[in-house]
């Protein structure tokens, strides 16, 4: 249904676009690589010496790199499924009320599926394997990305290596300084 909506709207969308990271499993695991774990370790060193865990920079770099290595494309699939939202809501159909539909062949291989009356749209996009990876809700603020399994894992690999970096940093920090003298004086008098 929602096709012949997208066909007499003019809407065009691509179905079957495919992603840049299909062929390749973006994975928690691959995206730890020794360079990037140096690259942690350095922020954790630079970030204990200012005393400051978990700085701003680290926090975009390790984003930066999730978003490239472990993220399932969102953006596209996002866009097909707001597309095909307002193609339905230009629709003067009856049956645009309660219109619920599954679209099978979004990019990267994602799903979605769809509820749209004139009052509210909902939609939920599905990665291949079969993950929520976001939500919208008009009524509800938008668009939600939702972390996948490997994010998680990926977050947790990515912390557990800072945070042992850091501590090194502090414990080395505080076997560098020298002990601080202690002056003692006694003054006995008989």
């Amino acid at each position: 249904m929602i096709d012949s909506l997208l066909n007499r709207t003019g809407t065009p969308v691509n179905w079957g676009k495919s992603s840049k990271a299909q062929g390749t499993e973006k994975t928690a695991k691959s995206a730890m690589t020794d360079g990037f774990i140096e690259r942690i370790k350095a922020y954790a060193k630079e970030d204990a010496k200012r005393g400051e865990y978990m700085s701003a920079g680290f926090t975009q770099m390790r984003l930066a790199h999730m978003k490239q290595y472990v993220s399932p494309d969102r953006s596209g699939p996002k866009s097909q499924v707001m597309s095909a939202i307002q193609a339905a809501l230009k629709e003067p159909h009856p049956m645009l009320q309660a219109l619920e539909k599954t679209l099978e062949k979004l990019s990267g291989g994602c799903s979605a599926n769809l509820k749209i009356s004139s009052v509210q749209q909902a939609a939920e996009i599905y990665a291949p394997n079969g993950e929520n990876i976001a939500s919208y809700n008009s009524l509800g603020g938008g668009w939600t990305d939702i972390q996948t399994k490997e994010e998680h894992k990926y977050f947790n690999e990515t912390a557990s290596i800072y945070l042992q970096a850091f501590r090194e940093a502090r414990a080395e920090m505080k076997s560098s300084q020298p002990a601080p003298s202690v002056e003692t004086s006694v003054n006995i008098r008989a």
